[in-house]
């Protein structure tokens, strides 16, 4: 075979399977995105507040789970449970952490992974066209995978080819050296303001299941204050709570 032969079918060799796994992505992408609502209505995404009921299996209490989105680099999410709250911020490469009416503390590189990795879960499918040449892609029985890298981590989004929803999201965490594997399910899907929403999480840490939560409220095209992501004490310290009763008199 001649030399200049020999390189084209190199070529060809090399080139279609990017080139086919990229079709795919793309493919796959834009039946997400019409899934989902369509581009326009899934814009509302990028700024949003999100209000759960949470069931904490492994210690069984009740609390709420909010959580505050500003895409691509803002989160905010406030826990509360009976007796103990926590508010998690991740603004750009920042992290930091409120427990009950302590001072605002840095976040740990652990902690900091964490709150990054929510805050991927909760791209939709346009933030996810948005970054397709990250995107790696791989078949299974009666879904495909969206692999998204970023920040040193790794989330797994698993999309069910009947509806095009996504059903889970898995995502991995380095904790004391070891991989951590963080998954949450998918479930009770229905239309709010002309975007899917799903209504209800499972999720779990390595095999235990830890949690279920229930979508309350959801509020799109949310409008946040300046310092909305900004680390400061709860809503609740009991300094904040007593001004504003004086200033409602």
């Amino acid at each position: 075979m001649q030399p200049r032969l020999i390189s084209i079918v190199l070529v060809i060799m090399v080139t279609a399977p990017a080139s086919g796994e990229s079709d795919a992505v793309s493919e796959t992408l834009e039946r997400m995105i019409a899934s989902y609502g369509g581009a326009e209505n899934l814009q509302k995404l990028d700024s949003m507040v999100q209000e759960w009921d949470l069931l904490a299996l492994t210690r069984n209490q009740q609390g709420s789970d909010r959580r505050s989105v500003r895409l691509p680099e803002q989160l905010k999410v406030e826990l509360r449970y009976p007796n103990k709250q926590e508010t998690r911020v991740l603004n750009g490469d920042s992290g930091f952490a409120v427990f009950d009416d302590r001072p605002p503390a840095a976040a740990s590189a652990m902690q900091t992974g964490a709150m990054r990795l929510q805050l991927m879960r909760l791209y939709s499918p346009l933030t996810l066209r948005d970054k397709r040449d990250a995107l790696g892609f791989s078949r299974g029985d009666g879904f495909v995978t969206l692999t998204l890298r970023e920040h040193g981590l790794q989330v797994d989004y698993v999309v069910s080819i009947d509806t095009w929803h996504i059903v889970k999201v898995v995502g991995e965490l380095s904790v004391d050296g070891a991989a951590m594997q963080f998954l949450t399910e998918y479930s009770d899907y229905s239309m709010v303001e002309g975007v899917l929403v799903h209504h209800r999480e499972n999720k779990y840490v390595g095999r235990m299941n830890t949690a279920i939560l229930r979508l309350q409220r959801i509020t799109f095209d949310a409008d946040f204050d300046d310092d909305e992501f900004e680390p400061r004490k709860n809503r609740t310290d009991p300094v904040i709570a007593r001004i504003k009763r004086v200033t409602a008199l």
